[in-house]
């Protein structure tokens, strides 16, 4: 098949069946990484013991916020290449690919460079443990140091996915995941380089994923060939990348935040509440997936309707979303309701079922209300589809986060029980879902 066959116009056709086609490959990727997560856990675990395991783990969030930031930034470069790719304005649109390479480029390598610097001041910011210091150091420089090459693969892969390919990033992203697990098996095990080993793996595996996105996109059949020569910065174009991305790099970075507060609390209620919240966070994974996978589709696809001006069809679209999202979510949800201990028995050891009942009235409390989720989720993409990211990141930070944290400092204060402090969640997502429905109607009756 050839580039050219995979790319999908997104102005033409029926709706549900072009969003379906486009969303599958991001779920299944999203599912892949999420597999991947898992067995290097696994592999890092039972080569390089518990203390491997933990210099990763004391270090996963801090690692979190500069990969969000900055794949938030790639945001920009898609949507932007969308818009102009729906308007088939192909002077602009290879001007923005190689304004976009070029960025993540040189943005990757002032990322990588300061990462490395700044290392060792990170360890004690964190306070990771004397005994874990070294491991842990060596692990965060080797895997800052690749941060460059992880910058071209997601932003390589946003502009497939900006022109209609979301098979490509999921073909390459399956082919990096065996490469790193393969890796991990060598270098953590057989070659004994431990944690260092398994960061040196996840930065040759993005190696081979860059390379395999940038081939896909130089291929001279697509409709914005890369050539390596006219790789540089174009103003007009590096403008709007960083107009639309940045405030999605700070809402991608900020939030973990808030989430961050909420799980101290849950900490400071004891052990088996921290384990039945972390079983609850394993069995609800898909219903975070399939929102976020189907938001990202329809940010495409406004993108690129928004650029052809066919308005109808980006309200039609935004409609349609909404209630394949709402028929997903609602499904997923009915069958944690009513299945959520059967299904928690794959994640434990049969010594700790005693955490089942705890984490079965927590998941029956959040499974009817997960619906609310979809409303916020679905107009921000569909906004940040039409090039509007400023106000939906501050409307994002008011609605999720303020909500989150206030609740936090007001309402849970000296509680020892779980469910007053998880209740923050469906509370901020009824206020983001109220605040994002009535700006979204605001701003289609301008733009669309």
């Amino acid at each position: 098949m050839t580039n050219r066959q995979k790319t999908l116009d997104m102005t033409e056709g029926t709706i549900w069946r072009t969003l379906l086609a486009f969303f599958l490959p991001i779920l299944l990727g999203s599912l892949l990484q999420q597999l991947y997560t898992t067995a290097d856990a696994i592999i890092v675990g039972r080569l390089a013991g518990k203390q491997g395991l933990a210099a990763i783990d004391s270090v996963y969030t801090l690692l979190r916020l500069p990969v969000n930031f900055f794949t938030g930034m790639a945001t920009g470069a898609t949507i932007l290449i969308s818009q102009l790719y729906g308007a088939k304005r192909r002077e602009e649109l290879d001007r923005a690919v190689h304004t976009a390479v070029a960025f993540s480029a040189v943005g990757g390598l002032i990322l990588s460079a300061a990462g490395v610097l700044a290392a060792p001041r990170c360890l004690g910011l964190m306070g990771v443990p004397t005994e874990l210091r070294e491991m842990t150091l060596s692990y965060m420089r080797i895997y800052f140091a690749g941060f460059v090459i992880s910058m071209v693969y997601n932003v390589g892969a946003g502009i497939l996915r900006a022109i209609g390919d979301s098979e490509t990033p999921f073909r390459v992203l399956a082919v990096s995941c065996v490469v790193n697990i393969l890796l991990d098996l060598l270098l953590v095990g057989p070659v004994g380089w431990g944690v260092a080993g398994a960061a040196l793996a996840t930065v040759l595996a993005q190696g081979v994923s860059a390379l395999l996105v940038l081939g896909a996109l130089a291929r001279p059949d697509g409709p914005a060939p890369l050539r390596w020569k006219e790789v540089r910065f174009h103003g007009p174009q590096l403008k709007s990348i960083l107009r639309v991305g940045l405030p999605v790099g700070l809402q991608s970075s900020l939030f973990p935040i808030a989430n961050m507060t909420i799980q101290a609390c849950i900490n400071a209620t004891g052990t088996d509440n921290i384990a039945a919240w972390a079983l609850c966070g394993k069995l609800d994974l898909l219903i975070w997936l399939v929102a976020d996978s189907l938001a990202a589709a329809l940010s495409t696809f406004v993108a690129q309707n928004y650029g052809a001006r066919q308005f109808g069809r980006v309200r039609q679209g935004v409609r349609t979303t909404l209630w394949m999202t709402l028929a997903l979510v609602g499904g997923i949800g009915l069958v944690l309701f009513f299945g959520c201990e059967h299904i928690g028995l794959l994640f434990i050891d049969a010594a700790d079922r005693d955490i089942l009942p705890l984490m079965g009235r927590l998941m029956r409390f959040l499974a009817p209300l997960y619906f609310l989720y979809v409303f916020g989720e679905t107009f921000s993409g569909a906004l940040r589809g039409g090039g509007e990211t400023f106000l939906p990141m501050l409307l994002t930070l008011l609605g999720t986060c303020g909500v989150r944290v206030v609740w936090v400092l007001l309402v849970v204060p000296g509680s020892r029980e779980v469910l007053p402090i998880i209740a923050s969640y469906p509370l901020s997502w009824l206020v983001t879902g109220i605040i994002f429905g009535a700006y979204y109607w605001h701003f289609q009756k301008r733009k669309f």
